[in-house]
């Protein structure tokens, strides 16, 4: 599955679908690509309380980073294998199309992991945007419209 565009809920989705996987027993992991320890730390918490695995790679935001190539390689090396490997129900990347864009994870890897994935584990990308290859490696893409928001009165965009 794939959740995309500019509205906000993207990630709170994709934590629910968590939440759903771990209540059927199914082993779960999200992996962030942007959004450190200091980001959401509520729903990490809550997620660890009921045994679904998230990993932090960063204090802070990937991209304030020395080197956040290194930081999305990481990530993306644990997800690729959680894909793989069949363990999982589900594996969650969130803001995976953010790293594939600033160039930190190979686009190509992605959608190759994506279509050879175990036939027992599901998986959920987020992020903004996405290219063709990501779209058409989707089963489903649901694409998220921002109709309104209360912060977006001209201050920031």
């Amino acid at each position: 599955m794939l959740f995309v565009g500019e509205g906000w809920g993207k990630s709170a989705a994709a934590y629910g679908y968590a939440n759903r996987s771990i209540g059927r027993g199914w082993r779960t992991l999200v992996v962030q690509f942007v959004k450190g320890a200091a980001w959401n730390p509520s729903e990490r918490e809550a997620a660890r309380t009921l045994g679904i695995e998230w990993p932090t790679f960063t204090r802070g935001l990937t991209w304030a980073q020395a080197h956040p190539e290194r930081l999305g390689a990481e990530a993306w090396g644990l997800g690729r294998d959680a894909i793989r490997d069949g363990s999982y129900g589900l594996v969650v990347l969130d803001e995976i199309t953010h790293a594939i864009a600033s160039g930190w994870v190979d686009e190509r890897e992605v959608v190759d992991a994506l279509t050879a994935r175990a036939a027992t584990t599901s998986v959920i990308l987020t992020g903004r945007t996405a290219s063709r290859r990501v779209r058409a490696a989707a089963d489903t893409v649901t694409k998220f419209e921002l109709a309104k928001h209360r912060e977006k009165r001209g201050i920031l965009g």
